[in-house]
């Protein structure tokens, strides 16, 4: 052995030795396990989620609703759900599309600005009030392109600034609104790329992790597990003891991607068997700091309990009151336990948190019936024809029959849904039950949008508590 090998090995044993020693003397995380329902709360229609915090904002990506239905193609916009309002983030002056990745837990998003493979810079967006200030971040000395990888809670941005020559000049960055942008790898830690931060500041790179501020504590990521290559830069998590969410990808003749648990001691353990191709969806949502792991895995939202769960489907764990809905995306979780999701209901996919819900046990209220009919109206100048200009729309009705835990009437209670149809329609819709318990909900729209659902958010009564874990909050109908 060589003694730059030997010094490595030595290096490396030291450096697990230290992680050991230090998840020995950090309090025994919670053996936490996955709510045992999940109630939706509703974000957007025709959108998608990248990120959360704890206090719920939600930052992606989502085509606003013009009123044109399916004769149209509105702006896709780069968005933050925040506060129940939807706000359009500000692009960056002179460069062309917007790519967020990390939103922390005072509202600032981190992401980068221009296309993928031309000049790109990495970006701030930073809460004045109602709206925000964009920050162009730029590049380090020397480079042309930047590009974010997370920001922390202390509002320090890592990512990588790197040139379009070959063969290019690279380094990782951090950023701070005080210090700007400085090479993290002058700084003592890793030269490689940073793909993931947790809220507190620790790093995941290809083949180390760190926390940020102590260029001593890098720790080299162990060999994989035998017949696979080692980490590279696929979707990744990172808590702030070191545990980590990836993405391997076996040596076999498909290379297909698998899900794995790192655990900061060490070790490596596989949490799912089936294997991600290129056409697959699949990706990394988030691991707490209890080690519980949100991903995506074949197109289905799955969770890992921690320390050591394995991973299973996020539907069985939706409540029944959302018949037919299915979880097709695991986002992250935050420290309410929330999960960022993408849930089918009727013939389409929306963005919505997953939040833990409970069975009311007295002085409960839920919607025991929904009754959805739509209807095609055709135009007679021009039978089942649905064309812009044409006088053919579609017609929709909910009744709702609102009840405590017995199946008993309850008037005066306050409903609040939607309804939705395949294309960018959320039509919000508001109303009171009578004697009998009922309400009533009519939409108009255009024809042609495929299936119109309809999702119930709210009920509210005085003195009762709302049971999402019963009844029927969601339905949806084609058009006849």
């Amino acid at each position: 052995m060589s003694a730059p090998t030997k010094s490595r090995a030595l290096l490396l044993s030291v450096l697990l030795c230290l992680a050991f020693l230090f998840s020995m003397t950090r309090p025994p995380a919670a053996a936490a396990q996955p709510a045992a329902i999940y109630a939706m709360d509703f974000v957007a229609t025709a959108a998608t989620g990248i990120a959360m915090n704890n206090a719920g904002d939600v930052i992606g990506t989502s085509y606003p609703d013009p009123g044109c239905g399916p004769f149209c193609l509105p702006p896709l916009e780069t968005v933050v759900w925040r506060g129940g309002q939807r706000l359009v983030l500000p692009t960056v002056p002179g460069l062309s599309g917007v790519y967020l990745v990390d939103i922390n837990d005072q509202g600032w998003i981190a992401g980068f600005a221009g296309f993928p493979g031309t000049t790109t810079h990495a970006a701030v967006w930073k809460p004045v009030g109602d709206s925000y200030q964009v920050i162009d971040l730029g590049a380090l000395p020397g480079h042309t392109v930047s590009q974010a990888a997370g920001i922390d809670n202390q509002g320090r941005v890592v990512g990588w600034s790197t040139t379009l020559s070959f063969p290019p000049s690279s380094s990782p960055f951090m950023w701070t609104e005080a210090g700007g942008m400085v090479d993290l790898s002058a700084m003592g830690y890793p030269d490689e790329q940073p793909i993931a931060m947790s809220p507190n500041g620790t790093v995941a790179t290809p083949g180390t992790w760190y926390h940020l501020g102590d260029p001593g504590s890098v720790v080299i990521l162990p060999p994989p597990p035998q017949g696979f290559y080692p980490p590279g830069t696929y979707p990744t998590a990172i808590n702030d003891a070191g545990d980590q969410a990836r993405f391997l990808v076996a040596t076999s003749g498909q290379n297909l991607r698998y899900l794995f648990r790192y655990q900061h001691a060490g070790t490596w353990q596989q949490l799912s068997l089936s294997g991600n191709g290129n056409l697959s969806p699949y990706g990394v949502g988030s691991v707490n700091e209890a080690g519980d792991i949100t991903a995506t895995v074949l197109g289905a939202g799955v969770i890992a309990a921690g320390p050591d769960g394995l991973a299973q489907p996020l539907t069985p764990f939706l409540s029944p009151a959302y018949p037919g809905s299915t979880v097709t995306i695991g986002g992250p979780m935050n420290e309410s336990g929330q999960i960022l999701a993408q849930v089918m209901v009727g013939q389409s996919q929306r963005l919505a948190r997953l939040t833990p819900a409970t069975a009311c046990g007295a002085g409960c209220l839920k919607v025991n019936n929904l009754l959805l009919f739509a209807r095609f109206i055709e135009d007679p100048q021009f039978p089942g024809s649905c064309f812009p200009g044409a006088n053919a729309y579609n017609r929709a009705r909910v009744i709702l029959r609102v009840t405590n835990k017995n199946g008993v009437a309850v008037p005066g209670a306050q409903v609040s849904g939607r309804f939705l149809d395949d294309y960018w329609t959320n039509a919000p819709v508001a109303g009171t039950t009578n004697g009998r318990g009922l309400v009533r909900f009519d939409y108009q729209g255009h024809c042609g949008v495929g299936a119109i659902a309809f999702t119930v958010d709210d009920a509210v009564r005085s003195g009762l508590t709302f049971d999402r874990t019963l009844g029927v909050l969601s339905g949806s109908a084609i058009p006849q």
